[in-house]
């Protein structure tokens, strides 16, 4: 019996020692959320801190790619486009 008390501290004391030199990483409830856009030329949602950001006609736009931007002012500029 005093065997397994000792075997059960030991455990204890290992995993409280695995704590302090491992500490884990802080729980999602903590972190920022991240605010997503939507590109209006594809409709993807990325990160608005990685999106390129594009002002046309005095309204912000959101795009994933320059390239996305370009086909949506392209869009924009035909007679087809809305």
């Amino acid at each position: 019996m005093g065997r397994l008390a000792l075997f059960g501290i030991a455990v204890i004391l290992l995993i409280l020692i695995a704590r302090a030199i491992f500490p884990t990483r802080s729980s999602s409830a903590e972190q920022e959320p991240i605010e997503m856009v939507m590109d209006p030329n594809n409709g993807v949602y990325i990160p608005k801190s990685e999106a390129i950001k594009k002002t046309i006609a005095g309204k912000e736009h959101y795009f994933s790619s320059e390239q996305s931007a370009e086909e949506f002012i392209n869009k924009k500029k035909s007679p087809s486009g809305k």
